[in-house]
């Protein structure tokens, strides 16, 4: 995959998505700006905007000096669900009101082509695989209410655009030199990895299988990959589209722990606390339409999150 020298300016480059894609990116070719609150984590990148996507004057300064943007991945964003239940303003003026501040300075700046992280978290549970037509419940919490706003808006922009629907994101690069590293860290695998002796199930009385949520786990390169293709899609001129990105397959929480437990090949301990408010029971991917509009094809497994996800905790 060859880039011709394009242009990408990337919202949370430095974060976790952020990272992958941003190493992607250069290896592919690509000049990379980067606008981040947080302080450079890795090198791959052209150049390095500092500030908040809601102050704008920030944000112009950064489109001003990045010129002949060809497609902003607008990754930034507060993803913590318990934090968002409990700040549910700051959500809401972050998530939304930053991905107006990005909308206005493309439409400001003349860039035409935006790739947007959204949530499977918008989607009702459902026992059935879910396509982007499932039934929708941006009510789950106040964080998928936000995403679900972002996604309206931009489909109200004069921006030709790919929203992404992202399932359950996990795993690290395989040359373990970037991995998940959030402050605090939420999510289940790095939080398993991180303390082996006290592993928090949040429910084990769900209507699934071992009574624990079922979710689909993608690998973060994957989804990276397929951020790329997202790019090339919208230069060939294609129509504005939403997608799911997962796998198809859906695990228990404890099927994650046990498979856990078989590769590090050490005991767990768990502790079952009540549920959280805001988790769906099961949430699996539909990801025919990506498989057939820009030939998505997951190349990992949850054998494979796993390990590269320990490989990178060990570094």
């Amino acid at each position: 995959m060859t880039s011709n020298s394009k242009s990408a300016f990337v919202t949370g480059g430095f974060g976790y998505l952020g990272s992958h894609l941003c190493k992607m990116l250069i290896e592919n070719g690509w000049t990379v700006s980067v606008f981040d609150i947080k302080k450079p984590s890795h090198p791959y990148y052209t150049h390095f905007f500092p500030g908040d996507i809601c102050d704008k004057k920030e944000l112009s300064r950064a489109f001003w000096l990045a010129e002949n943007i060809d497609v902003v991945f607008h990754l930034a964003g507060l993803i913590d669900i318990s934090e968002s239940i409990a700040f549910s303003s700051k959500y809401f003026k972050n998530n939304i009101g930053g991905t107006c501040s990005v909308l206005e300075m493309m439409e400001e700046y003349k860039v035409k082509n935006i790739v947007y992280s959204s949530t499977a978290g918008l989607y009702e549970s459902s026992e059935e695989l879910l396509t982007e037509n499932s039934k929708l419940n941006p009510s789950n919490n106040p964080y998928a209410a936000s995403k679900y706003c972002s996604e309206v808006a931009i489909r109200y922009s004069n921006c030709d655009h790919v929203i992404f629907r992202y399932f359950n994101l996990a795993g690290a690069d395989e040359s373990g030199l970037i991995g998940e590293d959030h402050e605090p860290e939420t999510h289940l695998i790095p939080k398993i990895l991180q303390n082996l002796n006290n592993v928090e199930i949040y429910g084990n009385d769900y209507d699934t299988p071992d009574g624990t949520c079922i979710r689909d786990y993608v690998h973060v390169n994957d989804v990276a990959r397929a951020h790329l293709k997202a790019a090339e899609y919208l230069f060939e001129g294609n129509k504005s589209i939403t997608m799911n990105l997962g796998t198809g397959k859906g695990q228990s929480v404890l099927d994650v722990i046990n498979k856990v437990k078989e590769l590090v090949q050490d005991n767990i301990q768990t502790k079952i606390h009540p549920r959280r408010s805001g988790d769906p029971s099961r949430l699996v991917a539909d990801i025919s339409l990506a498989k057939e509009t820009i030939q998505y094809q997951p190349k990992y497994n949850l054998t494979d999150i796993i390990q590269t996800a320990k490989v990178w905790h060990i570094k």
